[in-house]
């Protein structure tokens, strides 16, 4: 083979080198280019760069819905943990009229109100029995998902009237949302429920005791028990989906005074007027310790359980009521059940409180080491906490452009410091000093391998007999490869930034390569404490892992 084609090959194979070396181990680099190696003209390494990580408070969170592109889920709950301290979560919401407008009837009398939120649930494959032939049968039950805690622990949940007018529009600006974060206060009004409550995935059902209406016959007749007494009918109430949800009595003497007594009003007229007149519930978790949820509010609703006169217009020669006159219009015949619905919906908003004083976090929050670093760092969404990483300093960057690599990968490892069983699934990695996503984040060439879902490791259980295995969280990786491409780029210099690490959710999987902006929202409490960059001898410890050509 010639030289010029030996030539056009090596040139053929710098290019594919160069382009799919963004995403190649140092491994994939030594068999693209092994015969530039052998000629010595070309050369692979790899180096580590020393970092500095420390624990940052995250003093408030975004919590409304008032964008319509990022919805964040509904927090309710409280939880006591040994690494994050306390937290618990107010939910609050509007509330939206039914769709058909308010109309109560004559002398309308409530049965019951009830406020009705599902949990979010998942389908889970479990053995239904072995056969005697061994064969195994299996069947798909409904447990309870995102909900993170002690769920066998009691707290109580209060419902109040919410005293304080959501805005969706910001009013000093109307060509924008309004934006409500948790550290928000507002006013409570008459409380209006108050019971202990802990989740419970068989809460499907609820039963409404129809006090005025009779249970009939198919010929209209009553029906009577053993002791000649009417029987009056009762309404089994499930969701269509057969999910379970939390299920609170309201008050019902407050419920027909301001909505019963007052339906006939300019109040209900609208929902702008609605939720002037009634401006949403405050619901209310208290206790020391227990479970917190995400709640899946789109479907939940106040359902307000009423009878009213069944009224009829009488045929010509009929006498329904028995008064001597036929023919009459809008003539009492007996009570009729009736159900009308306010969903929650409208503006949503949270409301976190912490006490970090009995966790292990405490310390390490509120007096973080920035000059050495920590030996863990403590990852918690919900307005909790991330960690800050001082990457590589100006000293650095301008030692490494004076190399002339080329960075193939860029690489930072989070080992989980320890068994843990309730951890994130994913964690996020965005410029702290600039509050945007880096340049790995929003690349085609990289958004498939940035990283920063948990990675697993397999290890025996101890003492288990016959042995069985588990996996259990190891470790978070990320890839900036680009992020530390474009700080030694030395016709674009640039200067190095703090990164930050935290708790990830879908809000901040920007929407475009144009959206840039790190969204403010967390709503998953899921706390992991990882290992930091001391001490030196950890094999674990976060580092910077370069692997280059030159």
């Amino acid at each position: 083979m010639s030289n010029r084609i030996m030539t056009s090959i090596k040139n053929i194979g710098l290019v594919l080198m160069l382009f799919f070396g963004i995403v190649s181990c140092e491994k994939d680099f030594e068999d693209i280019a092994i015969d530039l190696v052998d000629n010595d003209k070309f050369s692979v390494g790899n180096d580590t760069i020393e970092i500095i990580a420390y624990n940052s408070n995250v003093e408030k969170s975004r919590v409304d819905n008032n964008n319509l592109n990022k919805q964040p889920l509904s927090l309710l709950g409280v939880n006591s943990n040994k690494d994050f301290g306390y937290i618990k979560s107010v939910l609050i919401s509007q509330l939206s009229l039914p769709l058909t407008g308010v109309n109560f009837g004559g002398h309308p009398s409530i049965d019951k109100v009830v406020l009705d939120m599902p949990y979010l649930v998942k389908d889970t494959i479990v053995i239904k029995e072995i056969t005697d032939d061994r064969d195994t049968i299996y069947e798909s039950v409904k447990t309870l998902d995102s909900i993170y805690g002690n769920r066998n622990k009691e707290y109580q949940i209060t419902v109040s009237e919410l005293g304080t007018f959501l805005n969706t529009l910001d009013p000093e600006d109307p060509t924008k949302g309004q934006e409500y974060y948790s550290d928000r206060s507002y006013e409570i009004k008459d409380q209006i429920y108050s019971g202990n409550f802990k989740p419970d995935v068989n809460d499907t059902v609820i039963y409404i005791h129809r006090d005025e209406v009779i249970l009939k016959d198919e010929e209209g007749e009553p029906i009577l028990d053993p002791d000649g007494n009417y029987i009056y009918d009762v309404d089994t109430i499930k969701a269509t989906d057969l999910n379970p949800s939390i299920k609170m009595i309201l008050d019902s003497d407050f419920f027909k005074t301001r909505f019963v007594d007052q339906s006939g009003s300019g109040d209900f007229a609208n929902n702008d007027s609605f939720r002037q007149y009634f401006r949403g519930l405050y619901i209310d978790a208290n206790g020391s310790d227990g479970s917190l949820m995400n709640l899946d509010i789109a479907k939940a609703k106040v359902s307000i359980y009423y009878t009213n006169d069944d009224t009829r217009n009488e045929e010509d020669g009929e006498d329904l009521d028995g008064d001597g006159v036929s023919g009459e219009a809008d003539v009492i015949v007996g009570r009729k059940k009736q159900t009308m619905h306010f969903s929650l919906s409208g503006v949503k908003s949270n409301k976190y409180i912490r006490d970090y004083t009995a966790g292990n976090i405490n310390n390490v929050l509120f007096n973080p080491d920035k000059i050495n670093g920590e030996e863990k760092l403590y990852i918690q969404g919900a307005a909790g906490s991330e960690a800050i990483l001082d990457l590589i300093s100006e000293e650095e960057i301008e030692e490494l452009r004076s190399k002339n690599w080329l960075i193939n990968d860029a690489i930072l490892t989070f080992y989980v410091d320890g068994y843990q069983e309730e951890v994130p699934e994913q964690l996020f990695l965005y410029n702290y000093d600039y509050n945007s996503n880096i340049s790995d984040v929003n690349s085609f060439l990289y958004s498939d391998v940035f990283g920063g879902n948990l990675e697993y490791k397999r290890e025996l259980v101890p003492g288990s007999m016959p042995p069985r295995y588990r996996d259990i969280p190891e470790k978070y990786t990320f890839r900036i490869t680009k992020y530390l491409t474009d700080l030694l780029d030395v016709d674009r210099p640039k200067k190095p930034s703090k990164l930050a690490l935290k708790n990830y959710v879908n809000t901040d999987t920007p929407s475009s390569v144009l959206d840039s902006v790190t969204q403010p929202y967390n709503w998953i409490p899921k706390g992991v404490v990882l290992k930091g960059n001391l001490p030196a001898s950890d094999d674990k410890r976060i580092k910077l892992e370069i692997y280059y050509s030159k």
